[in-house]
C-alpha cells in the first residue's frame, strides 16, 4: 500500500511531466489555474511571463525566419498575456484570500505565511486538477463534498435542513432504501414505477451528493428543495443530469426542485459578470464555484482536519525544499 509520501511524490511527478496542459484555447481560466500551480511549485523567485512562455512553447528561437517567427511569437505572447489578465482579475476578486502576489503584473509568487483561507484556495485549486493529484482522488472528492455541505449550510437560512447524500451520508442500505428514507424525511411521495428500475445491488447515491430544503411548520408537501452535485473532475459537464434523476424518483408537489452544482474551479468572469465557459453550464442551475465557496465556508477547524490541508501543506513544503 502506498504511503502518503509515495502518493504526494507521484503527484509532483505528474505535474513535472506536463509541459503544457491540453485545454482548448478558450479555456483561459483553466490555463490560469495551471500557471498558479507552476508558481506553487516554483522557487521563491516566482514565475514570469517568460517562464510560462518557455514551458508552454519551449525555448524557441523566433529569429530563424524573421517574418513568420515574429508573427508566431506575437501570438504566443498574446496568449500568455490573456492568461495573466485573468491572474490580475483574481488578485482583485479574491483579495486577501488569494495565495499569490503578482508583483508589478510581472512575477506570480506564492505568499509567505499563508492564512487558512488562502490554503483553502490552494485546496480547491488542487481539487480541480485531479489528473495531476489522481493519487488522492477519493480523499479530495469526498472532502469536497464535506466542504460543499458546510457552504450550503452557510448559504441557506439557519432553519433549513441540509443533509449529505454522497460518501458521508447518514442514510443506509442500497440506493432504493436511501431514496426511500430521504423521501420520508422530505415528506414526499415516491414514484414506485421509477424507483423499482433501480437495481437492488446499487449502493451508490445515484448522483445526489447534498440535499437541502426549507421546511414549513405544516405537513404540506409544497416546499423549496435543493438537489446538489459536487464535481471535481474534468467531466463535470456530464454530471449536470445526475440530480435531475431525482425528479423521477420523488413526487415534488407544485414546485420543481432547484438544481445546484458545486465546482472547485474559478469561473467568475469579472469583466462580463458571468461564468467562463458559460455555454457548458445548463440552464436552471445554481453554481457554487471557487469564489463563492471561499466566501461562504467558515469552518477553519474543519478544513485544518482535512487530508486536503495536509496535501496543501506538503505542496508548500515542496516549494520550500527546492529553493
Amino acid at each position: 500500500m502506498k504511503t502518503f509520501e509515495d502518493k504526494i511524490k507521484g503527484c509532483f511527478d505528474n505535474f513535472d511531466n506536463i509541459e503544457k496542459p491540453t485545454y482548448t484555447r478558450i479555456e483561459l481560466n483553466l490555463y490560469a489555474d495551471f500557471v498558479e500551480l507552476i508558481s506553487l511549485f516554483s522557487n521563491t523567485d516566482g514565475v514570469s511571463s517568460g517562464d510560462i512562455l518557455d514551458r508552454f512553447f519551449g525555448t524557441k528561437d523566433y529569429s530563424d525566419n524573421e517574418n513568420i517567427n515574429a508573427e508566431q511569437r506575437d501570438k504566443d505572447e498574446s496568449f500568455i498575456n490573456e492568461i495573466l489578465m485573468i491572474i490580475e482579475e483574481r488578485v482583485k476578486l479574491y483579495e486577501n484570500d488569494y495565495p499569490f502576489s503578482f508583483e508589478n503584473s510581472e512575477i506570480l509568487l506564492l505568499k509567505e505565511n499563508l492564512n487558512w483561507r488562502s490554503k483553502l484556495y490552494l485546496g480547491l485549486l488542487i481539487s480541480s486538477k485531479l489528473n495531476i493529484f489522481n493519487e488522492f482522488t477519493p480523499e479530495l472528492a469526498t472532502e469536497f463534498e464535506t466542504i460543499s455541505y458546510f457552504v450550503f449550510k452557510s448559504y441557506l437560512p439557519d432553519y433549513s435542513i441540509i443533509k449529505e447524500f454522497g460518501k458521508n451520508t447518514e442514510y443506509t442500505g442500497n440506493a432504493i432504501n436511501k431514496i426511500t428514507q430521504l423521501a420520508s424525511d422530505l415528506g414526499l411521495d415516491i414514484d414506485s414505477d421509477e424507483l423499482e428500475c433501480v437495481s437492488e445491488r446499487n449502493y451508490q447515491e445515484r448522483g445526489l451528493d447534498v440535499i437541502g430544503w426549507i421546511p414549513f411548520d405544516d405537513n404540506c408537501k409544497n416546499k423549496l428543495v435543493y438537489l446538489a452535485q459536487c464535481a471535481c473532475g474534468k467531466d463535470k459537464e456530464s454530471k449536470f443530469h445526475d440530480t435531475r434523476r431525482f425528479e423521477n424518483y420523488l413526487l415534488f408537489y407544485k414546485t420543481k426542485p432547484q438544481h445546484i452544482m458545486f465546482i472547485p474551479y474559478s469561473l467568475i468572469n469579472v469583466s462580463k459578470g458571468k461564468f467562463y465557459q458559460s455555454d457548458l453550464i445548463e440552464k436552471d442551475f445554481l453554481i457554487f464555484e471557487r469564489k463563492r465557496i471561499l466566501n461562504l465556508f467558515k469552518k477553519e477547524e474543519v478544513f485544518n482536519a482535512l487530508e486536503m490541508n495536509k496535501i496543501v501543506e506538503n505542496c508548500i513544503a515542496y516549494t520550500e525544499d527546492i529553493v
